[in-house]
């Protein structure tokens, strides 16, 4: 599978002061392309595996402006640990333009417990099938 480009509506309401994306629009974006990555992988990526975002980390290479256009963002997998996989992201604007790189650190959690557990096997297939090398997306 690799990656995954997900379509994204720009909104009026994304723009700050200066007339482009608000920095903090960005992560609404990446969690959209995330739940949507995870959602075509298999039900459990959402619902029956309790997760969280450990850390998430943004390079900001050109400013998004207001447009009628869509923008892309393509999601894939970087890695896999024990009980956390990355997920890494790059934004382009509707010309096809690099706007931002992006990564995320997801930990499975147990609430139960308030800690990290495993990667379910068959998550950690589903997760594999969407591997990708940030090389093949320069």
């Amino acid at each position: 599978m690799g990656s995954t480009r997900i379509v994204i509506d720009r909104r009026f309401s994304d723009l700050d002061l200066m007339g482009h994306v608000n920095n903090v629009v960005y992560h609404e974006y990446l969690q959209e392309a995330r739940f949507r990555l995870l959602a075509g992988l298999g039900r459990e990526t959402v619902v029956a595996m309790p997760q969280v975002v450990a850390r998430q980390e943004i390079d900001y290479i050109a400013p998004i402006g207001m447009g009628l256009e869509p923008l892309v963002v393509e999601t894939w997998i970087e890695s896999i640990g024990r009980s956390s996989y990355v997920v890494a992201y790059r934004i382009l604007d509707s010309d096809g333009s690099l706007a931002a790189r992006a990564k995320t650190v997801m930990v499975v959690f147990d609430p139960a417990t308030q800690k990290s557990r495993p990667i379910p096997g068959e998550v950690r297939t589903w997760l594999e099938s969407a591997m990708g090398a940030a090389e093949d997306h320069q």
